[in-house]
């Protein structure tokens, strides 16, 4: 248990109480629908109800927590409605961003997305999932980073956002489903390095067609996957070629 934080730091115990259920419910460690016992979070935390309000207040505004009129608090449900808007905005938005950095790329940038890749081979090898993950973020905001701190921090956000859903669809336990799982992360790194190739050639225009094809699969796989919705909306007209 953390040890309480003291009025005099209440700002600090907000942001700690955020970033604590965020990446929890981000990572799939609290359940979509599960109940969130206000006391019990306070007294784990060490943090007085006040700033816990504050940061249930901020994670109701991100789509991740919903209250009733008891003012109990749940983790937010999937629903297919929002990941097809997510994918909207990162669809509309990584385009610009790939532009605005590819061309760019320093030496080191370049490095850390080659890097970025052969990383992902070596945890699909090993079965890591956390680390797959942790490697497959860092190269597709390595291809944006260059395009400003509005738009690298809205992709941020997105990307986190949709992490829910390929988790739950998407991103399943390697040595439950077996080969099926690993075949299809062999396929999305055929992609990433068709995308890689492309941004370490400076083709930006190249680099962004791919990665929209990439993500459009993507959508298309939760959805498939999902089976509830038969075909995104949000999405449907951007072009992807």
């Amino acid at each position: 248990m953390t040890q309480p934080l003291g009025e005099e730091r209440s700002g600090d115990a907000v942001a700690f109480a955020h970033q604590r259920l965020r990446r929890a419910i981000l990572d799939g460690v609290l359940a979509p629908g599960a109940v969130l016992s206000q006391v019990r979070l306070a007294a784990d935390f060490g943090i007085s109800r006040t700033p816990l309000r504050e940061a249930l207040s901020r994670l109701e505004s991100e789509g991740l927590i919903t209250s009733d009129f008891n003012r109990r608090v749940r983790v937010s449900e999937l629903d297919l409605d929002d990941f097809d808007q997510i994918y909207a905005i990162r669809m509309g938005l990584e385009p610009v961003g790939i532009r605005a950095t590819v061309g760019d790329l320093t030496a080191a940038a370049r490095d850390a997305l080659r890097a970025a890749v052969a990383s992902m081979d070596t945890a699909i090898e090993r079965s890591d999932m956390n680390a797959f993950r942790a490697h497959h973020r860092s190269f597709h905001l390595g291809l944006t980073a260059g395009s400003g701190a509005r738009i690298s921090g809205v992709l941020d956000d997105m990307w986190d956002y949709s992490e829910r859903y390929r988790l739950a669809y998407l991103h399943y336990d390697i040595d439950r489903h077996g080969s099926a799982l690993t075949d299809r992360l062999r396929t999305s790194q055929l992609e990433h390095r068709a995308i890689l190739d492309a941004a370490l050639l400076g083709d930006a225009d190249d680099c962004a067609r791919r990665e929209m094809s990439h993500l459009a699969r993507t959508l298309e796989g939760v959805f498939d996957d999902a089976a509830r919705i038969p075909k995104p909306r949000a999405s449907r007209g951007i072009r992807t070629d």
